[in-house]
């Protein structure tokens, strides 16, 4: 299965836990799911591998039967239109 757009928000180091950590947003057959992703790794780590690597793990998740935390933010199917009314009488 082929998914869409996978987008990386919000990267930062994480001292305490010594790696990066990034919400990742992937769209899927209309849906769009974000999950955190964290890869342990030094601050000084190659800028592509890490962002690699994040992708990844969140793909993973996503294809995972157990995908553990995630939000769904779902298409809406139609939009409630406001009621036409005459036009005033002058």
């Amino acid at each position: 299965m082929s998914y869409g757009k996978t987008r990386i928000a919000r990267i930062r180091y994480n001292l305490e836990f010594s790696g990066y950590e990034a919400i990742v947003f992937i769209q899927d057959a209309g849906d769009t799911f974000s999950y955190p992703s964290f890869v342990a790794a030094p601050l000084d780590a190659e800028y592509a591998l890490v962002m690699k690597q994040i992708s990844d793990k969140a793909l993973r998740k996503h294809r995972s039967k157990n995908p553990g935390l995630r939000s769904q933010l779902r298409r809406l199917t139609s939009i409630p239109q406001a009621p036409e009314h005459p036009p005033l009488a002058a």
